[in-house]
C-alpha cells in the first residue's frame, strides 16, 4: 500500500475542522504529531483566516442580564432559582449548528463575559469569582489565569490579543481611573506591571480591548477632556496615540472602537448622526446615518461583529439589548438577523475561527 508524502498529507489536513483533526490523532503516532505540531498549528489557522472557514460566532447568553431589574423590582429572593449563564456557538455563514459549549468560570449569576478573541482563543472574565480563563471551545481546553492580590478598588479595562513579536498571547488589565497597567503572558503564565495609562477610559464606554495590527484599541481621555483612540502594542508594550478620521461632527456625546475584518473602525455618534469609520491604508467612512435612519440596534453599545462573506454588508451587535442585525452598505438598509432556534432570548456576539491554537502555557 503507496505511503503518502508528508507535505501530501498536510495539505489534506490544514483544511479539515478542528473536530476532524482531533479525532484524526488517533489514526497513527505520526498524525498526532503532526497535528500537534506548531508549525501546523499556524498553517492551519493561517489557512482558516486567509478562506474565513471554519467561522463560528459565539452566543454569549445575556437574558438574565436583562432581567435581574424585574427580578428585583418584584423582591425575589430565591437563589435556589438562579440561573447560569450559557455560551453557545453557531456556523456563521449558515447560522446552524447550534452547540452548547462547556465553558469555564461556571458560577450562578450574570458576571460572565467575553473580552476578547484572537486566533482561535477566547479571553472571559467572570465577575463575582474574579476570574479570567484563556479558552479554546474547539479543542476544549482552558487555562486560569493566576489572580491579581490586592490593588486599587477601581474598575477593570481588559483585553486580549496576540504578540506577534514574542508569539505570546496576553491579557491586558488597567484601571479606569487610577490608569495602572498589568499584562499577562501565556508564554511565561505571569504578570506584569508596565507604565501606567496616560489615558483615562470612562465608566461609559466599553471597556474591551480591540486587537489589531499587533495593538489594543481603546477609547480615552486626554487630559480630563479630549476623547481620542490609543493603543498598547503589545511587542513593545508601550501605549500610542492613533490618528482619527476626521469626523463631520465634533461634539461627540459617544464615541467607540473595535476590529472589523481584521481592520479598526470607530463609531461616533453625536446625538443626531452615528458615523463609521474603518482604518485600512487610511480611514474610510463606511456608514453615515441619521439618528431616525439607524433602526438597527441600540445605539450605544452598538458594535460591528463581521462582514457577510460577500462582504455587502455589516453584522451588528448591542450586547444583548435587541436583536442583532445586518446593515446593506450599498442600499443602506437593515435587516434583523433570523432566530437563530435554540438560542438564547438575548445574546451578545462575537466572531471566532475555530483553531488549534494552545489555551496553555508553553512549556
Amino acid at each position: 500500500m503507496a505511503v503518502l508524502p508528508t507535505d501530501v498529507i498536510t495539505g489534506i489536513l490544514r483544511v479539515l475542522p478542528v473536530k476532524t483533526l482531533t479525532r484524526f490523532k488517533c489514526v497513527s503516532k505520526s498524525w498526532d504529531s503532526l497535528i500537534k505540531d506548531p508549525h501546523f498549528v499556524k498553517l492551519h489557522l493561517h489557512h482558516s483566516l486567509t478562506t474565513n472557514n471554519n467561522v463560528k460566532l459565539v452566543l454569549d447568553d445575556r437574558t438574565n442580564v436583562y432581567v435581574k431589574e424585574e427580578e428585583d423590582e418584584n423582591d425575589d429572593d430565591d437563589d435556589e432559582n438562579e440561573d447560569y449563564d450559557e455560551t453557545y456557538s453557531v456556523d456563521f455563514d449558515s447560522l446552524d449548528n447550534l452547540e452548547q459549549l462547556s465553558r469555564p468560570l461556571i458560577s450562578a449569576g450574570s458576571g460572565f463575559w467575553i473580552f476578547g478573541s484572537c486566533n482561535g482563543l477566547l479571553a472571559v472574565r467572570h465577575e463575582e469569582e474574579s476570574g479570567t480563563a484563556v479558552w479554546n471551545p474547539s479543542t476544549r481546553t482552558c487555562h486560569y489565569v493566576p489572580r491579581l492580590k490586592g490593588g486599587e478598588k477601581d474598575y477593570d479595562i481588559l483585553g486580549f490579543g496576540y504578540d506577534v513579536i514574542g508569539d505570546d498571547y496576553k491579557v491586558v488589565r488597567i484601571k479606569g481611573v487610577g490608569k495602572s497597567a498589568m499584562i499577562y503572558s501565556l508564554k511565561t503564565d505571569s504578570w506584569k506591571r508596565i507604565k501606567d495609562c496616560p489615558y483615562e477610559i470612562p465608566y461609559t464606554s466599553p471597556h474591551d480591548g480591540a486587537y489589531a495590527n499587533g495593538s489594543l484599541h481603546w477609547v480615552g481621555d486626554e487630559n480630563g477632556r479630549q476623547r481620542v483612540i490609543f493603543g498598547l502594542d503589545l511587542g513593545a508594550e508601550e501605549f500610542h496615540r492613533v490618528p482619527e478620521p476626521d469626523v463631520r461632527f465634533r461634539n461627540l456625546g459617544y464615541k467607540s472602537v473595535g476590529v472589523l475584518g481584521g481592520s479598526l473602525y470607530t463609531i461616533c455618534y453625536d446625538g443626531d448622526h452615528i458615523s463609521m469609520w474603518v482604518m485600512k491604508e487610511s480611514w474610510t467612512e463606511l456608514v453615515y446615518l441619521s439618528r431616525e435612519e439607524w433602526e438597527l440596534t441600540g445605539i450605544y453599545y452598538t458594535r460591528a461583529v463581521a462582514y457577510s462573506r460577500r462582504g455587502d454588508e455589516i453584522l451588528f451587535d448591542d450586547g444583548g439589548a435587541s436583536h442583532l442585525a445586518w446593515l446593506n452598505l450599498e442600499k443602506k438598509t437593515g435587516q434583523n438577523l433570523r432566530i437563530i432556534p435554540g438560542a438564547p432570548a438575548r445574546f451578545s456576539a462575537m466572531i471566532y475561527v475555530e483553531s488549534l491554537v494552545s489555551a496553555l502555557p508553553m512549556p
